[in-house]
């Protein structure tokens, strides 16, 4: 719902953050092809298929991310020309995903790209994009400045506590009906501030702090890492593959807009090559998990980490297991890291007699939660299981 107040503003209702308000340039902003696409882009590709709610999009997330921004901008002092370039930095960071977000994003990473580095291309050369955005007294080398990390303010958008996180752990959680992304972001944004040119927590918000890194864990782990989801999304991603001729990083900014969930699920549909995959989603007719193992960062299987790796593994194993290969799939899903201590990301600060000093401080949750964890899953038909079980870990085992 959108209701307009007065000449100049208008209130978005947000089932997260109640109303956001924007300016009548900042609609303008809103109203561009390359934003409006982003409704066409789900934030989280087939997590409906085990949690019905979970059908928000990229632009719903995008003006969430705008919202903290803001509210960020207003605590740390920023004048309205700051809070208005990290409001639109936060509202077009996502702008350059493909269709399904991050489910396509090793196709561009194997061409040697980032939807990040395709936000920037969309940036520099949409026309009808770079003039609203200039309509709003800011230029867009400023937007592009703050998605490429340069200068404090950068943390907000893209750090270790930042607006993107915030967002989308709390809007998943709605989304999914799943309790794991409750955390109190108005305590985290209202205990910081930028210190030496650094975003910088006080120790007063560790416990929000905390709070948040375990959402984050607990939300890839129970919900982007469910197993029936990310059957769906392994043999979708194999399918998509099979379309040789779909080269993301070649487009040029037109023809990349030109692709959401629509139209590259329409096309899949009707190419012989990749509709087995379509009509098994529609029917949720998905591959079952045969074998599964957890992992730390050392206990990671390391030639798994390639595209080449896993496929040669696939191979190997649906030859020992005598099961067609096209009806074996690896899947290894990993949480990243949260680094809290690096130079580049958020510090601590304690203030004690009015005087604000920056702090060491370890905690065994951030700690938990700096290290990489993840699984590996191999997944085969219903009637092949024992035996993809059996070769599973006896392979793995031996590794």
């Amino acid at each position: 719902m959108t209701i307009s107040v007065g000449l100049a503003i208008k209130l978005i209702k947000d089932p997260i953050h109640g109303y956001i308000s924007l300016d009548e340039d900042e609609v303008g902003v809103l109203d561009t092809y390359p934003v409006q696409r982003l409704r066409r882009i789900i934030q989280l590709p087939f997590v409906y298929l085990v949690y019905p709610g979970a059908r928000h999009t990229r632009f719903d997330h995008s003006l969430g991310c705008m919202y903290l921004a803001g509210e960020f901008a207003e605590r740390l002092g920023f004048d309205e020309h700051r809070r208005k370039v990290l409001r639109l930095a936060g509202l077009l960071h996502d702008l350059g995903h493909t269709p399904y977000s991050h489910l396509l994003e090793p196709l561009l990473e194997e061409a040697g790209t980032t939807h990040e580095e395709m936000t920037i291309k969309i940036l520099e050369n949409d026309g009808e994009l770079r003039e609203a955005i200039e309509r709003c007294g800011v230029s867009v080398d400023e937007v592009i400045d703050v998605l490429r990390g340069k200068g404090a303010e950068s943390a907000i958008i893209s750090g270790p506590m930042d607006a993107d996180k915030l967002d989308f752990l709390m809007r998943d959680s709605y989304f999914t009906g799943a309790s794991y992304g409750l955390l109190d972001a108005k305590r985290i944004i209202w205990r910081s501030r930028v210190i030496g040119g650094r975003l910088a927590l006080s120790l007063k918000a560790i416990g929000a702090v905390e709070e948040m890194a375990l959402a984050r864990y607990q939300s890839f782990m129970n919900i982007y890492f469910h197993h029936a989801v990310r059957a769906a999304q392994t043999i979708f991603l194999r399918a998509v593959r099979m379309l040789e001729d779909l080269d993301f990083s070649s487009m040029s900014v037109q023809e990349y807009l030109s692709y959401d969930d629509y139209v590259l699920w329409c096309m899949m549909k009707r190419d012989e090559r990749t509709r087995w995959a379509v009509e098994r989603i529609e029917r949720r007719n998905l591959p079952k998990v045969a074998y599964e193992f957890k992992f730390g960062e050392k206990s990671f299987p390391r030639e798994l980490t390639r595209r080449k790796g896993i496929e040669e593994a696939e191979e190997e194993l649906a030859r020992l297991a005598g099961v067609p290969e096209n009806h074996l799939w690896i899947d290894t899903p990993y949480v990243p890291p949260l680094p809290y201590m690096d130079q580049e990301q958020v510090q601590f600060y304690d203030e004690v007699d009015g005087e604000v000093r920056v702090v060491a401080y370890r905690s065994p949750l951030l700690d938990f939660t700096s290290k990489i964890y993840g699984m590996v899953r191999v997944y085969t038909e219903r009637e092949y299981l024992e035996k993809v079980r059996r070769v599973a870990e006896s392979y793995f085992t031996n590794r």
